[in-house]
């Protein structure tokens, strides 16, 4: 499981006990789950962004990187697993 809180701070949780923390700027508010064709089978990554723009690939076992930032909020995050990409949309309607 992976929550977030209004400072910017991510958590992934195995049942009740923390994994892995990450800090970042601003709110962040969309998450999804990446199996990218099991290139790393270990690890379960995820992309994260938020108002600030920032979108972040991360995994379980302390590993966060920053994809992209983009102008205005992210809005929605998807995997397009055929090309192992993943869709950002921004509130200014940016599509990357």
């Amino acid at each position: 499981m992976v929550t977030a809180d209004l400072s910017g701070l991510v958590i992934v949780w195995r049942g009740i006990t923390p994994m892995s923390q990450y800090q970042k700027e601003g709110v962040m508010s969309i998450c999804v789950f990446a199996d990218l064709n099991n290139i790393i089978k270990a690890q379960n990554l995820f992309f994260f962004g938020g108002k600030s723009g920032l979108v972040c690939l991360a995994d379980d076992s302390k590993h966060c990187s920053e994809v992209c930032k983009v102008v205005g909020s992210i809005k929605c995050l998807m995997i397009y697993e055929k090309y192992n990409s993943v869709i950002i949309v921004t509130s200014g309607l940016l599509l990357v």
